[in-house]
């Protein structure tokens, strides 16, 4: 069976995260420096990736070591580097915890979303606050003072819409005291004997008017031959601008792709959804921070070294975010214990005002807004009677195969056969698991097993390690190391291993204890 319905794989959200960043030209130019045979050789670890092949553990490594190799070819400044690696690394964390603990009855489409809005958002908000106090990176010159959301498009108002990377190249032009033509061909227009030049105007013009959007290598190729154009003009442009300048255009590079990813996939209303959504909760915590500042600048001032005064300000970051966050679940808390209380009805005024004066705008903004959206992705008529209809049946240990085929058959009737295709597989494994007929269980928990994956949230901890066991039992050494494989990839626990390296002797061992164990009064 084939169903729509699931997250996407951890391995298409990375390449995601190459084509953000524009790393991998489609093809060979003069500006392209990544070796073709690396190129391709990547490539195809990703594509591998995203359809689950091979090794997901040992090449996820691998090209998360080589994205970032690449990137630090753009980004010189250790703060900046040091930020968006960060921010990275935590959006990857909540997506693999989103696998691990939430199921989804929703097509990869909406999955998405539901991960932007509901995920991806609040975390980027918190992860450009970190990065800005701790980094600075909002002090690039030029740009946030003039524009706080230079990183969002922009609505024109005639209806057209600025993308991040024009905005920014613009902002380039203006710093330098520049037209753009002179930018990318100081002296003579069009001169013969520099095609190039004509070439990097050419191409500027198409990315300001939002036509196409360049490769990384592209893009930084461009504008260091236009500043090396310059200085042979004797119109040099100072180091620090200038790697603020290329700084300033990787970001926008990825936040443009986003932006168009999200227009194009979606709409122009959601596109403009998120930004309001990114506007208001920065906003609503630059309250926290104004404060924070107040009562930790001058504690930082009276340092006696700019080292001890940066250990301070670092831990004061620290201990900041920490307090956003505790401030965040406690009202989230609150609000759960409400809800218990009076279930579908709203939260009275009067309640919120005395949390926001108890904890802040941003704490309990943050709450009321993922609440609102997450009621706007509603599981289909019946899903969750079903869903725990066959949590039930597998329960039961006098549960029948026809039962099961019952069962399978009223998905069918409600049409949620796509949407729990995991279950009547896992049901039938277990009815054989529980007569001890391992082999004829094994075939069915295969299939659950591919089935679950990206499906079936926590439910699938059990299922997992059920399906290793099972080919552990059944001398199916592929498989279990297949199952432990995946497990390890997106951080769920198997038994006999936990938090132990995969070293041959620590699976085999497990693969022993698994072989002869009998789990079936955890069913």
């Amino acid at each position: 069976m084939t169903t729509t319905v699931g997250f996407a794989t951890h391995g298409e959200t990375l390449k995601l995260l190459y084509d953000a960043f524009g790393m991998l030209p489609r093809k060979e130019a003069r500006f392209d420096e990544f070796d073709e045979t690396d190129k391709k050789t990547l490539q195809k670890q990703l594509a591998r990736l995203a359809s689950e092949e091979g090794n997901l553990v040992e090449n996820y490594k691998k090209a998360i070591t080589a994205f970032r190799q690449l990137l630090a070819k753009y980004l010189t400044d250790q703060g900046q580097a040091d930020a968006l690696r960060m921010m990275i690394e935590e959006i990857d964390q909540i997506y693999a915890e989103m696998i691990r603990t939430e199921g989804t009855y929703l097509d990869k489409s909406e999955s998405l979303r539901y991960f932007i809005s509901i995920k991806a958002v609040p975390t980027f908000v918190m992860m450009l606050n970190r990065s800005m106090l701790r980094f600075g990176i909002d002090e690039a010159k030029g740009i946030s003072a003039d524009d706080v959301f230079w990183y969002l498009p922009t609505w024109e108002p005639d209806g057209r819409l600025t993308m991040p990377l024009a905005k920014v190249v613009r902002w380039a032009y203006a710093a330098c005291g520049t037209s753009q033509k002179q930018f990318h061909c100081p002296g003579r227009i069009s001169d013969p004997t520099e095609p190039a030049k004509q070439q990097n105007l050419d191409n500027a013009i198409n990315w300001t008017r939002g036509k196409t959007l360049p490769s990384l290598p592209a893009l930084m190729a461009n504008f260091n031959e236009s500043f090396a154009a310059l200085s042979k003009y004797n119109r040099p442009v100072e180091l620090e601008k200038q790697t603020t300048i290329l700084t300033s255009l990787v970001y926008a590079r990825s936040a443009t792709f986003i932006a168009q990813l999200i227009q194009d996939a979606y709409s122009t209303a959601y596109l403009e959804d998120v930004c309001r959504q990114i506007r208001q909760m920065t906003q609503f915590l630059q309250e926290e921070v104004q404060e924070f500042k107040a009562q930790v600048v001058p504690i930082v001032a009276r340092q006696p070294s700019n080292e001890q005064a940066r250990i301070v300000w670092f831990d004061a970051c620290r201990h900041h975010e920490y307090f956003v966050r505790h401030k965040t679940r406690k009202v989230q808390e609150t609000l759960l214990k409400l809800h218990k209380e009076r279930p579908y009805k709203p939260f009275r005024p009067e309640v919120l005002d005395a949390l926001v004066s108890k904890f802040g705008n941003f704490a309990v903004h943050a709450n009321t807004d993922r609440l609102r959206r997450q009621a706007n992705f509603t599981p289909p008529t019946g899903f969750q009677e079903m869903l725990f209809c066959g949590l039930d049946i597998k329960g039961q240990s006098e549960t029948t195969l026809g039962q099961i085929d019952e069962f399978e058959q009223r998905l069918a009737n409600g049409k949620l056969q796509d949407t729990l295709c995991w279950l009547p597989p896992w049901l039938r494994g277990v009815y054989h698991y529980r007569r001890e007929d391992f082999a004829a269980a094994f075939p069915h928990y295969e299939v659950a097993f591919e089935q679950a994956k990206y499906r079936a949230g926590a439910y699938q901890y059990k299922l997992v390690n059920q399906f290793v066991e099972l080919a552990a039992k059944n001398d199916k050494a592929f498989h279990f190391k297949k199952g432990v494989d995946w497990a390890t990839y997106i951080g769920l626990e198997i038994r006999w291993l936990r938090d132990k390296e995969p070293t041959q002797e620590n699976l085999d061992f497990a693969r022993y204890m698994m072989k002869v164990a009998n789990y079936s009064h955890q069913l």
